[in-house]
């Protein structure tokens, strides 16, 4: 399994959230296993999506995604902030 953390800075988190939610049951979205999401408690515009696949192959798959990219924009993602980890449990 592998795990991706996405950090990054919305525009507006209450428009962000409805196009985060679309995009959770778009047809590109389906190699994801669970996710989380955390918001800021100091800037409400900071958050982290937690997304859980089952290898590191499907990962990047949704990684590279154009539509990814689109629904990151139409969300308002700050594309400068935007910092993508892979990661492997290890406990």
């Amino acid at each position: 399994m592998t795990t991706v953390l996405v950090h990054h800075r919305v525009a507006d988190y209450n428009a962000w959230k409805p196009e985060f939610d679309r995009a959770m049951k778009a047809e590109w979205s389906k190699g994801i296993r669970s996710h989380r999401v955390w918001r800021g408690q100091d800037d409400g515009n900071i958050v982290i999506v937690e997304t859980t696949f089952d290898s590191r192959q499907t990962a990047d798959a949704m990684v590279n995604n154009s539509a990814l990219r689109e629904a990151m924009r139409q969300g308002g993602v700050v594309e400068s902030s935007v910092r993508i980890d892979f990661l492997d449990e290890v406990e």
